[in-house]
């Protein structure tokens, strides 16, 4: 593998643990990170991340667009069942609820969520964070957010009710935790 044949490209690097980061690259030499960093190793530079040879289990070639990690914020996953990628892919959808748990209570405004295809997870998409609505329950969260916005359409907005969200989370966990409608903006 020679780095100096990424420089310029949009590339997926993994690690041996799984991990992947696309994003436009640009290629270091070893003479270069050891002055700058400390490390004498040749790597790929993705914004202000750098990844060093020995870490990169595999790097390939991506055709993907938007793809770039995203500095001084912090980005989270999610799946996302298809019908609901594709409405939020479209616009459609801009707030999503969730369970206000650990994971989602360490998402801020300002943050970007990398929302991945329950049904491929190759696909995915990102949004920045714009505002976090908490309450205390669903029933709450259904009578102050546009339900529009959240995912449903106006072929089914009559038949919208909290206990839709009964399917995902529990009503112990949603005691538990209270729950969140995430507005989002697809970047």
């Amino acid at each position: 593998m020679k780095l100096t044949d990424f420089d310029g490209k949009t590339v997926k690097i993994t690690f041996d643990d799984g991990t992947v980061f696309e994003g436009e690259c640009a290629e270091c030499s070893a003479e270069y990170c050891f002055a700058e960093f400390g490390r004498e190793e040749e790597a790929l530079q993705i914004d202000d991340w750098l990844f060093y040879e020995s870490d990169i289990a595999e790097i390939e070639l991506s055709n993907k667009k938007s793809n770039y990690i995203w500095l001084g914020k912090t980005e989270h996953r999610m799946k996302l069942a298809s019908e609901a990628f594709k409405m939020v892919e479209n616009g459609l959808k801009t707030i999503e609820l969730r369970l206000y748990d650990e994971k989602r209570q360490r998402i801020k405004a300002g943050d970007i969520i990398r929302f991945e295809n329950a049904d491929d997870y190759e696909e995915f998409l990102r949004t920045e964070v714009r505002e976090l609505y908490v309450f205390d329950s669903f029933t709450e969260l259904y009578a102050n957010l546009p339900l529009l916005d959240c995912g449903y359409t106006k072929q089914n907005i009559d038949n919208a009710s909290p206990d839709d969200m009964n399917e995902y989370y529990s009503r112990q966990e949603q005691e538990r935790y209270r729950v969140v409608g995430i507005r989002m903006e697809l970047i």
